[in-house]
């Protein structure tokens, strides 16, 4: 009945590829095609997954005038209570009839957990038409410009000779496992599992390698700061000593809400937190930049508004901790901070899933730039996204 079910591949690896299996698993996924994966809505839109991404998806479908007839998840009973959701159908999927399993597009909204077992799981319960909201969102770039979705359509000879050049460069085999497992979903929507190099979902920003080399006297930089999520987790990791934290966050809406989580930490003092709305970028302009998406608002071509944009290096910040968020031009800004790169020698820790440049050119750049630091890829969500590069001076290690 109506669209074929399209179950993702799933393989499994019980080894962390070294550089030369990293090359022959490489040139396996480059022999490869799949048709464009994304995907229109043409039937009743059900959501799947009540949880964060699905709170983002609704507030995206709003957005961009599309209907959604309900929203399924295990645990309804506890989202029925939730004002979020007020207006919305919200039900356990044992609650929903087979008929209508058959008849909706049920849009996945569940991105720390693996996917293709999910969707098996999904259709064997009689769910005919399985997507994941990422692959909805391609569709509508003209709209919206959530880009978490983006599809390789092609790994051409000179871009897996790039890649490999990167993968040499990571400091662990878990970081090339990683990496073949973002350009896998990235490519051919596979889900590649190494069984030692788990998803770490409870530690982005502040893995176990960066943990252990932060002091008492960090300038944190908060580059995309959202509701200032991250910058509470790295001062809780320093017992909220350090020297000075500046948060960057151009979106109106965000910095409201970031100034209301810093309001409520009473340990916090103001003399050392610095609050910014400029975007930043590789050179002093004006941009259109997307407001009031939440974690997708970001510069782009069919922004509602326009932000000033700036260079890192013309504010001065003595900075020792650099982190990025910014949906896609992660790369633009770290280039307008290459001399504080160069002269403080930060830990940088930068998104790098939203779009090609995070195939290898991002990493390229921060590999080609700093000397003297160690090079680490961990993916902390699924679907090809939560891929975070982290680079960390030697100096750290030598105290």
């Amino acid at each position: 009945m109506g669209q074929a079910v399209s179950i993702v591949t799933l393989k499994r690896f019980n080894y962390l590829p070294d550089c030369e299996q990293a090359k022959l698993l490489l040139d396996e996924l480059s022999q490869q095609s799949i048709p464009d994966p994304r995907r229109h809505v043409d039937r009743p839109l059900i959501l799947y997954g009540a949880g964060n991404l699905g709170r983002m998806a609704k507030q995206y479908f709003e957005r961009i005038g599309i209907p959604i007839d309900a929203v399924v998840d295990k645990q309804a009973e506890q989202y029925r209570r939730d004002d979020f959701w007020t207006n919305t159908e919200i039900f356990h999927p044992d609650e929903v009839d087979i008929n209508r399993r058959q008849q909706v597009l049920l849009a996945v909204c569940v991105a720390n957990i693996c996917y293709s077992e999910l969707e098996q799981a999904l259709v064997e319960n009689g769910w005919h038409d399985v997507v994941h909201f990422y692959d909805i969102a391609e569709a509508y770039r003209d709209r919206h410009p959530l880009s978490n979705g983006w599809f390789c359509d092609e790994l051409r000879q000179d871009d897996c000779e790039s890649i490999y050049q990167v993968m040499q460069c990571w400091d662990d085999n878990a970081s090339r496992a990683y990496h073949l497992q973002f350009i896998a979903w990235r490519h051919l929507r596979q889900d590649w599992l190494f069984s030692e190099a788990p998803m770490m979902t409870e530690n982005r920003y502040l893995i176990p390698e960066v943990k252990s080399v932060l002091h008492d006297h960090e300038v944190f930089v908060d580059i995309g700061g959202h509701h200032g999520e991250t910058s509470q987790l790295l001062l809780e990791a320093v017992d909220f000593n350090y020297e000075q934290l500046w948060l960057f966050e151009p979106d109106l809406s965000n910095l409201n809400q970031l100034k209301s989580r810093l309001a409520a930490l009473t340990n916090l003092d103001n003399n050392k937190i610095h609050l910014d709305n400029h975007a930043l970028g590789s050179k002093k302009s004006v941009s259109q930049f997307f407001d009031g998406a939440g974690y997708a608002s970001q510069i782009t071509m069919i922004g509602n508004k326009q932000v000033d944009v700036v260079p890192f290096d013309s504010l001065d910040i003595p900075v020792s901790f650099m982190k990025l968020h910014l949906e896609g031009t992660e790369l633009d800004a770290l280039q307008g901070a290459k001399h504080a790169l160069l002269r403080y020698r930060p830990i940088v820790a930068m998104t790098s899933y939203h779009n090609q440049l995070g195939l290898y050119e991002m990493a390229q750049w921060l590999m080609e730039t700093l000397s003297g630091y160690r090079f680490i890829y961990r993916m902390h969500s699924g679907c090809g996204t939560g891929a975070v590069i982290y680079a960390i001076p030697n100096e750290r290690y030598c105290h």
